[in-house]
């Protein structure tokens, strides 16, 4: 009878690290769930998927100093350009990114029209956080005449909304603010809308030649793909910028328009932040926020410094590829030696951006607001 119980007890005692083993490895995939999930499913795309985006790539004909003009055009296989005025609109919505926009600005002054911003005071999932453009306008002042501002309230996600749901009203208000635009311009006016976030930069002269020469309605940029600043280069992979000749039926978007593309037209430089907060702000507050998951230690300042020091991804998730070779190239990315074809305001102030070139992966603390600005409404 003792023995017996002696050995039922340690029956018991034999299954505790099993009961322990499963909890704890219940616990574990529920926290990584996204992270598991993505890991199958990034590991057999090339199985099962297909990249999307235009596959008619236009050869981009550009060196230092070409003049753009109807030879130019009959290069890319395109007629000049009919209309005698045309206006180019810059279009993008804002969250945290100043040096990218000022970046941005001194790289498209030139050639743009009109900048058009759009930011809130929360995020796509409905965090409250600061108008960064509207408390910093005056770093913008040079371009005050050109630009038209929008600030679109935010406000807290509701149970079945989605972030999705937040970013479309804000397309819906830029599509809004275009068209009030366009519409008080000279009617023989023809005008060509970038549509693209503000990460992705389309070249000076990329717009000068689409400016320049008919490409057809709409028209995709391919883009230099970049990870947290120009020393991480993923490659040639990014096609959703942008150009439309507006005309009634056209809204802002960032989905595929067209089958063409304009081979190297530009930068992407994604997560591409001076402070590791603004890192915080985003992995929270953009539209694929879900990809955290449980993981909260993934907010970790020191693992996200680390991280962007080694050209890891932010969220610890395998690349997106849809071939094995393309696959295992992204999975260890090689850091740049050369800086050589950035945009022209940052070789310039490359002190001030040493964050964005090759060597300068240690980030800042949050910096303060500098200057209070408005806050509702429509302004210039």
């Amino acid at each position: 009878m003792v023995w017996a119980f002696f050995r039922l007890q340690r029956g018991r005692l034999l299954l505790l690290p099993a009961f322990v083993f499963t909890v704890v490895l219940f616990y574990l995939v529920s926290q990584n769930s996204y992270q598991i999930t993505n890991a199958l499913s990034s590991a057999t795309r090339p199985i099962w998927d297909k990249a999307e985006g235009p596959k008619n790539i236009i050869t981009h004909y550009y060196s230092e100093g070409l003049h753009i003009n109807a030879d130019v055009c009959k290069l890319h296989n395109w007629k000049p350009r009919a209309a005698s005025r045309v206006k180019i609109l810059d279009a993008i919505l804002m969250s945290t990114e100043l040096d990218l926009l000022e970046i941005r600005m001194n790289e498209l002054d030139a050639v743009v029209d009109r900048f058009f911003i759009i930011e809130s005071n929360a995020t796509f999932t409905g965090l409250p956080k600061e108008t960064f453009f509207a408390l910093n306008r005056q770093r913008f002042a040079k371009f005050e005449k050109k630009i038209s501002y929008r600030l679109v309230p935010g406000y807290a996600l509701e149970p079945g909304q989605s972030p999705f749901d937040q970013e479309n009203n804000h397309r819906v208000q830029m599509t809004n603010m275009l068209r009030a635009h366009i519409a008080e311009l000279l009617p023989d006016t023809q005008t060509l809308v970038i549509m693209s976030d503000i990460d992705e930069l389309p070249a000076a002269h990329t717009v000068q030649l689409l400016r320049m020469c008919d490409f057809g309605q709409s028209i995709h940029l391919q883009l230099r793909n970049y990870v947290y600043s120009f020393e991480w280069l993923v490659g040639l992979t990014s096609w959703r910028a942008s150009v439309h000749v507006w005309n009634p039926d056209v809204y802002y978007r960032h989905g595929q328009s067209s089958d063409t593309v304009l081979a190297d037209a530009g930068w992407h430089c994604s997560y591409c932040f001076r402070t590791i907060s603004e890192y915080a702000t985003k992995m929270q507050g953009f539209s694929h926020a879900d990809r955290i998951g449980g993981r909260l230690d993934l907010l970790d300042p020191k693992r996200i410094q680390d991280t962007i020091c080694k050209g890891k991804d932010i969220f610890g998730m395998l690349p997106e590829a849809y071939s094995y070779v393309d696959l295992f190239s992204k999975l260890s990315l090689e850091p740049l030696t050369t800086a050589v074809g950035l945009p022209l305001f940052l070789t310039e102030n490359a002190e001030r951006f040493r964050f964005l070139l090759p060597g300068g992966c240690q980030r800042e603390a949050p910096r303060p607001s500098t200057e209070t600005g408005p806050m509702v409404g429509d302004i210039g």
